[in-house]
């Protein structure tokens, strides 16, 4: 898979230099080129690298017929994903208001007619209605909520894990994808309680800062873990966890 990736990524990219325009696609998922935002994530694209093990996860752990929720939809590429495992609704979280807009176009080009919700809104503890959120258009993938003393490029209205439950009726068998830039440390810490609502969680866990230690994305895991979850798949940043 890696050999025939690699010989992808070259051949396209060879084309590229000499003029292809075609749209990229990676799992069943096809981009339109001028929403591609940069040279970078095209390079993703055409090598079919872009959040893989996440996709790879997604296809084989969740659950056809499934209610979703996403946080951190980004591009809406791993949004599209879920949507091609035909699940019941999805619901999706992006804190970035132009990342938003380009999910709805990808996913209204892939999935024209899907159960899909997108809200513009990140995810922070209870009684927190708006984050200073960290993110620049050279960081075309997310962002994080800023941290103090941080430079806040934007204001961003917020709601906590079980605000967002009880918005959407989300039943306890729904299942939960997430990649929120770091923000999975405090959930796990914090609102364990709401992350108990699902049946089962694919989550991209990041190395991040808690007061002058510095926790490792296998650590953040464990405590997610603790939330009541076993691990059923693991593979570098990205996890799978059922309800035990």
């Amino acid at each position: 898979m890696r050999i025939w990736s690699s010989i992808r990524w070259r051949a396209l990219a060879l084309a590229r230099v000499c003029g292809y325009q075609g749209n990229p696609r990676l799992f069943g998922v096809e981009v339109p080129l001028g929403l591609v935002p940069s040279k970078v994530i095209l390079g993703q694209l055409d090598a079919c690298s872009y959040e893989a093990k996440e996709a790879r996860y997604i296809r084989a752990y969740l659950p056809a017929g499934a209610q979703v929720l996403e946080l951190g939809a980004s591009l809406g590429i791993v949004s599209s994903i879920i949507l091609g495992r035909r699940p019941a609704r999805l619901v999706s979280y992006e804190a970035v208001g132009s990342l938003a807009d380009v999910a709805r176009q990808v996913v209204a080009h892939n999935h024209p007619s899907a159960p899909w919700e997108l809200v513009h809104c990140a995810i922070a503890d209870e009684g927190v209605s708006e984050v200073a959120f960290d993110w620049s258009p050279e960081y075309t993938q997310g962002g994080s909520v800023a941290r103090a003393g941080g430079p806040a490029r934007l204001r961003v209205p917020a709601a906590s894990l079980a605000a967002v439950i009880a918005r959407h009726a989300l039943p306890d068998t729904a299942w939960l994808v997430m990649d929120i830039e770091g923000m999975e440390w405090e959930l796990a810490r914090r609102q364990a309680a709401a992350l108990r609502h699902f049946a089962g969680i694919i989550v991209e866990c990041h190395e991040v800062k808690d007061g002058e230690r510095q926790v490792p994305h296998e650590e953040v895991v464990a405590e997610l873990a603790k939330a009541g979850f076993e691990i059923a798949a693991r593979r570098g940043q990205v996890s799978v966890l059922r309800r035990s």
